[in-house]
């Protein structure tokens, strides 16, 4: 049947989780952090997202992210696996400093902090930043407060090199 959507059945989410890279021992310890936290772990993206990002960041050569919004760094962690070793970078911003810390600390513990630096202020500001120090990422991952989405996504086009992609999470909520 032409132009029907595609559902993630239990089975398809099973079949991209068992085709996909295995996770690591740092990513699967935060998503297990993730589940003693009751209600609020819905913030974290989910393993197929994990490897929706890892296979996307390897198959357009991106080299620097911007993401906006870190919880306790599943995505960043992931995102940041995915890049060259030599090269790559992750910027990360959350206004919440208590949760920078937690995802800093995996961060040190899967040996990626030399690639990632963590910005703890509100977004928006950070941005302007990053803009005013002529900042330009190939990929810009949103991932924070849905009612500032409009605005992240409108001050990422001025940070976002020429064939960069912007990646949003959650649009539909």
């Amino acid at each position: 049947k032409m132009g029907s959507n595609l559902a993630i059945s239990k089975e398809i989410e099973n079949y991209i989780n068992n085709h996909s890279l295995e996770l690591t021992t740092v990513q699967k310890e935060i998503i297990s952090y993730n589940n003693s936290l009751g209600d609020i772990k819905r913030m974290q993206i989910s393993i197929s997202q994990c490897h929706f990002l890892h296979l996307i960041i390897k198959i357009s050569n991106i080299k620097k992210i911007l993401e906006i919004g870190t919880f306790t760094g599943l995505s960043g962690l992931t995102m940041s696996l995915s890049l060259p070793s030599d090269r790559g970078e992750l910027v990360t911003l959350d206004k919440n400093a208590e949760r920078i810390k937690i995802a800093s600390n995996f961060f040190k513990k899967a040996e990626q902090e030399k690639k990632i630096k963590t910005i703890i202020g509100p977004a928006l500001e950070s941005i302007s930043n990053l803009k005013k120090g002529g900042q330009k990422f190939d990929l810009v991952f949103i991932d924070a407060d849905k009612e500032n989405y409009k605005n992240y996504y409108n001050q990422s086009l001025d940070i976002i090199e020429k064939k960069g992609l912007v990646i949003v999470d959650n649009v539909l909520w």
